[in-house]
């Protein structure tokens, strides 16, 4: 997966609002950062590529908030 962190300790598993057919995946690591990647579960027949990678997810993103927030 594109920029997914090192270190990673922790998973969340979660459906995303928007679109329905998509899952929202987010990582904590070991120096308190979180990053999140949205995936479609499904896609039109024939699929364009693997079952997951990134043609499915979007690259992990940061979404820790800077520090005195």
């Amino acid at each position: 997966m594109p920029n997914y962190p090192t270190g990673v300790i922790g998973v969340s598993l979660t459906e995303a609002a928007a679109p329905l057919s998509s899952l929202l995946i987010t990582v904590l690591t070991s120096d308190g950062t979180l990053a999140e990647t949205k995936c479609i579960l499904t896609a039109p027949p024939p699929p364009p590529g693997p079952a997951w990678g990134s043609t499915y997810c979007t690259p992990f993103t940061v979404i820790t908030p800077p520090s005195g927030l």
